[in-house]
């Protein structure tokens, strides 16, 4: 187990807004990978279009962050 943690989140609309109950297409990809001293993180960039995929509407950005120390015996696999 690890302690992991949303570190940072942007939202933009850009043709909004959301409607509860609407059908969307959800397109992600992973933005970047880091690391720093006391962290390990990943941005997940997501895309929301309408239903044919054709008009986006909106997009987030979003990133996820694990903290080094919450996981046992971390250093050991991180070093071989």
């Amino acid at each position: 187990p690890a302690v992991g943690l949303f570190a940072d989140q942007e939202i933009r609309m850009i043709d909004g807004p959301l409607f509860v109950g609407e059908d969307y297409v959800i397109r992600r990809e992973i933005a970047a990978l880091a690391e720093s001293r006391r962290t390990e993180s990943y941005w997940v960039r997501t895309k929301i279009y309408d239903a044919t995929g054709a008009v986006l509407k909106a997009e987030m950005l979003l990133n996820h962050a694990t903290l080094k120390d919450s996981y046992a015996g971390y250093a050991q696999p991180a070093s071989a």
